[in-house]
């Protein structure tokens, strides 16, 4: 499904084979650089050396990827309380909370990594297409799925699609859950994620679609 949603972007002179699980090419020299997915599978691996060792209660963060196993020792119940970063603020500042298990929560955003030249900032979600970052109204999107790599792939691709086309594909799939909060300040959540989230910043505003 993913490969499918990537076939949407122009990757100009680079040919995917979803059938053979391939990757071509086309100009000498070009290369490849998987660091937008890599703290995204380390997660996993992590997660995986963690069940082999029968660890069964974790919260796994590599800072941007968060997995969260099992059942939180400070609450009742099977869930954790995930914060959703504000994407305003320093890290570890929350707008609102979803509960989760076994799940990983990934966010990106313009805040993350930006360079401010001559007073624009240039974030680091790059348009394929214009080699600039993307200009939409998304100041930072988290992605809840069942693996980080997952959610590293998704969280820059429906970054990319901007809130209407993003909310869309999410909602597309039943396997993949996101929060959308945009440079107005507005929050987008995805369907199954109407009635697990609390917001708690009265700055913030959720607005259904």
């Amino acid at each position: 499904e993913i490969t499918e949603a990537l076939k949407k972007i122009d990757f100009n002179k680079v040919t995917l084979n979803a059938e053979e699980h391939s990757v071509f090419l086309q100009e000498a020299g070009m290369e490849i650089d998987l660091g937008a997915i890599a703290k995204g599978y380390i997660t996993d691996q992590v997660r995986e050396l963690f069940v082999e060792s029968d660890v069964t209660t974790a919260i796994i963060d590599l800072g941007g990827n968060v997995f969260v196993m099992g059942a939180s020792p400070a609450r009742e119940g099977d869930v954790w309380n995930v914060g959703i970063q504000d994407p305003f603020a320093e890290r570890g500042a929350s707008i609102g909370s979803t509960q989760q298990s076994e799940r990983s929560i990934v966010t990106s955003g313009i805040y993350e990594r930006y360079l401010e030249v001559d007073g624009e900032i240039y974030h680091h979600l790059m348009n394929p297409k214009t080699g600039y970052p993307f200009d939409n109204e998304i100041a930072g999107v988290s992605i809840i799925s069942e693996t980080s790599v997952d959610g590293d792939a998704l969280s820059t691709l429906v970054f990319g699609l901007g809130v209407e086309e993003g909310l869309a594909y999410v909602n597309g799939r039943s396997d993949v859950e996101a929060v959308f909060v945009t440079k107005d300040k507005e929050v987008y959540l995805s369907e199954g994620l109407k009635d697990n989230f609390e917001l708690r910043d009265e700055d913030y505003t959720i607005v259904e679609k």
